[in-house]
């Protein structure tokens, strides 16, 4: 789509420019934005940066995993977010080699303008290529909170759910429904607590005390996201059992009844079934008061069996 072209200097924040021969020998910090770019912008990545061949043949075909890499003359980062529209993450791929910094993403990305506008209203003359991508991953650690809470609220309403036959299904779908966002955010919140954990393992952004103040308020945020998830997981665990247990009990008590019915009338059937057959030397079948004898001892067989299983408390 197109490459966008900024640069700050000491006097100056962020001004756009056309192409990078405009850029001043004064320009303090580069920032090149690669916005879903065409084939021949590709080519400018490729050849106008000395990057590894590899990290931007996966940068412009594919979906990086987030990452940190540190080399000897730049540093590699892909940072992940959710694409709420479609529910999948996006990659945005982050090059830094001395004052220049590269965005590079094939979806669009709000916080790079919420990024570029924050620092030009807090104007720092020593703002470098290292506090920008700090900014940037703090702004997209920060637009996690949105689905996560989301997703904590809708954990929470179950609480306030009445539990019968018609709604149980409704709110199991639900349940699954979200143990499904819970694992789609997990993971990629997962991976960008490592990729937090390598930078600061390697100190190579973090060039100045500030820097590490700013990296343990991200760290912050993951953790206490890691935990709201955690938590929500569990509650829906519990709420599916609970509720796998309900079903459980309910369909327990139904085959309970059942059996039940089938023990009383099963004394029943074989009577009929014996005065059902066609013999001739049945004395019975002429005995005047035969049926309505008959129909009693059935009516005395059932209230007994009625009675015994209401005596040991069967129902």
């Amino acid at each position: 789509m197109s490459i966008t072209i900024k640069y700050q200097t000491s006097e100056q924040p962020f001004v756009q420019v056309a192409h990078y021969n405009e850029i001043p020998k004064e320009a303090t910090l580069i920032w090149y934005d690669f916005n879903d770019p065409t084939e021949i912008e590709n080519e400018v990545l490729q050849s106008q940066f000395k990057f590894n061949k590899l990290e931007i043949e996966d940068t412009i075909k594919g979906t990086p995993r987030a990452k940190y890499k540190a080399y000897e003359t730049y540093q590699y980062l892909v940072f992940h977010s959710m694409d709420t529209p479609f529910n999948r993450d996006k990659a945005l791929n982050l090059f830094i080699k001395d004052n220049i910094l590269i965005t590079y993403h094939h979806k669009p990305f709000s916080i790079l303008e919420d990024v570029e506008q924050m620092i030009k209203h807090q104007f720092n003359k020593d703002l470098d290529t290292s506090d920008v991508a700090l900014y940037i991953l703090d702004k997209l650690v920060d637009d996690y909170f949105k689905h996560i809470y989301d997703i904590e609220d809708k954990v929470f309403e179950f609480e306030d759910q009445n539990l019968n036959s018609q709604s149980i299904k409704g709110i199991m779908e639900d349940v699954f429904k979200i143990r499904g966002d819970i694992i789609k955010l997990k993971r990629i919140i997962y991976p960008m607590n490592e990729l937090i954990d390598n930078i600061k393992e390697s100190k190579l952004l973090l060039v100045d005390s500030k820097n590490h103040m700013y990296i343990q308020h991200i760290e912050d945020h993951i953790i206490k996201q890691q935990s709201i998830l955690k938590t929500a997981q569990e509650v829906t665990t519990e709420i599916r059992d609970n509720y796998s247990s309900y079903t459980s009990f309910k369909m327990n008590s139904v085959m309970q009844i059942l059996t039940l019915v089938s023990v009383i009338f099963l004394p029943l059937t074989l009577i009929t079934g014996i005065y059902g057959m066609n013999f001739i030397n049945m004395p019975e079948l002429k005995w005047h008061y035969g049926y309505y004898i008959v129909l009693g001892i059935m009516l005395a067989i059932s209230a007994g069996c009625i009675y015994y299983f209401k005596k040991e408390k069967w129902f």
